[in-house]
């Protein structure tokens, strides 16, 4: 194929687009672990009764480690391409040039590793999204910051929302609690110009039957006065559990574009996906974009924006994903041929080019090892470039989760449980690091891999 060369994006976009791919990232694991609050809630309310749930069913289960294998990698194809923090077999390694650095400690299951705004620190997760930590870039000087299990991310000023606090990095890396996380915070503008939080009430005694309201609340700073962009009323009783549109979580579109979020009807189980909104502004009516698992969000130019649509837990049903425009809030698919998905959208920098992955759908029910693996290794890298038919990217067999450079010239993805540097959509790819998981042993929900919660990438160029 043909692309076009280019001159790089503008700092400030740049600067937009590295920020809010973390809150992309963010917003996924909110998804997740918002499920397992809301339980909690019903636990709760009813006061002392049993609630048996069984958390990751359909979940191939990851077999512990047993020791400590120093990764594979491919220190001189990566020189000059930025810092690599990747989880290898449950820990957190980083490449920096040609240093390889072990971060965490064997056996702790890192997860989630995400740079911080300025690129000098980076957060990551132990024991499973309990822990949060805290390591200079360059994988040095770990520390615990919070044993609390709610989510983690870098404010605009630098500060870092972990655990039930607010805390300040100073640029020796000492680090001090400076506020409590507000009740509800579900997302942030990168610019620091809107918060967004969700805020359920609940009235009435403690018997058969609660109501109250659901709101999406905006606020121009962390603890200023929050307005209510949509509301919805909400129930509670013992034989129907939670009841209503309850918000499941959300992300801020860029230049006052408006705010996406999720809703998942009583709480129940959003695993087969839950309707996604945009909502232009205050009062406004919410507008439905589809159905998503998870929440796949890509910014592009011009108020654009791209999505995974359709849903089904399987990982190999239903998806397309769908540009959409945050002026009209309306999507189309993505056209492929029949029978064929295509998920992982990712806009280069730029905006000029669109990155994502094709795979054949199949009915299979088999989520062991085998048939998840088989599938993946089906996968092609595609790239839409501005309003050109996509074109595949020849050698990329297996590929998974594209994620672009900071100059748009190179891309970096996953296949075979390895993470590949495409130097140039034109060249060889190169293997990088590997492996991801524990071989054969990839962690899935309904063969789905999250991928992305195993590495982040600061690039320079």
């Amino acid at each position: 194929m043909s692309v076009k060369e280019r001159t790089g994006p503008s700092p400030a976009r740049e600067d937009f687009l590295a920020d809010a791919e973390a809150l992309f990232r963010e917003a996924r694991r909110r998804t997740r672990r918002r499920r397992l609050t809301r339980l909690v809630l019903a636990l709760v309310i009813v006061g002392g009764g049993v609630l048996a749930y069984r958390v990751g069913f359909g979940t191939q289960a990851t077999t512990a480690l047993t020791s400590a294998p120093v990764p594979a990698v491919n220190k001189d194809a990566f020189a000059h391409r930025g810092i690599l923090a990747f989880v290898s077999q449950g820990r957190l390694w980083v490449l920096d040039g040609t240093k390889l650095t072990a971060v965490s400690r064997p056996y702790g299951q890192a997860s989630s590793p995400a740079f911080s705004p300025n690129g000098r620190w980076l957060t990551y997760t132990l024991e499973n999204g309990v822990q949060t930590w805290l390591a200079r870039s360059d994988g040095s000087e770990p520390r615990l910051v919070a044993q609390a299990g709610a989510t983690s991310g870098w404010l605009a000023d630098g500060q870092l929302v972990a655990g039930t606090g607010i805390w300040h990095v100073s640029p020796a890396g000492s680090l001090t609690r400076v506020g409590t996380r507000p009740v509800g915070l579900l997302a942030w503008s990168p610019d620091g110009g809107r918060y967004v939080f969700a805020s359920s009430t609940m009235t009435g005694p403690f018997t058969d039957y609660r109501k109250g309201v659901e709101r999406l609340q905006v606020s121009s700073t962390l603890t200023g006065r929050r307005t209510t962009w949509y509301q919805a009323p909400v129930s509670f009783t013992k034989l129907s559990g939670l009841e209503g549109p309850f918000i499941d979580s959300a992300v801020v579109l860029p230049d006052a574009d408006g705010i996406l979020f999720r809703v998942d009807p009583d709480q129940m189980d959003d695993a087969d996906g839950a309707n996604l909104y945009e909502i232009a502004s205050r009062g406004a009516r919410p507008k439905t974009l589809g159905v998503t698992v998870g929440l796949p969000v890509t910014i592009g130019p011009n108020e654009a924006f791209a999505i995974t649509s359709g849903g089904n837990r399987y990982a190999w049903q239903t998806k397309t994903v769908s540009a959409c425009s945050a002026r009209t809030a309306a999507c189309s698919p993505m056209p492929t041929a029949h029978g064929v998905l295509s998920f992982d959208p990712a806009y280069s920098p730029d905006g000029e080019a669109l990155a994502f992955i094709e795979a054949p759908s199949s009915a299979a029910a088999n989520v062991g090892q085998t048939a998840v693996q088989r599938w993946y290794a089906t996968h092609t890298l595609w790239i839409r470039d501005g309003n050109a038919a996509p074109s595949e990217i020849s050698a990329t067999s297996g590929a998974s989760t594209p994620t672009w450079s900071a100059n748009g010239k190179s891309l970096l993805y996953v296949a075979e449980d390895a993470l590949w540097l495409l130097p140039t959509l034109k060249s060889k790819p190169i293997r990088v690091a590997s492996p991801l998981f524990t071989p054969g042993d990839w962690s899935s929900f309904y063969g789905e891999v999250d991928w992305n919660d195993q590495f982040a990438w600061l690039s320079h160029a």
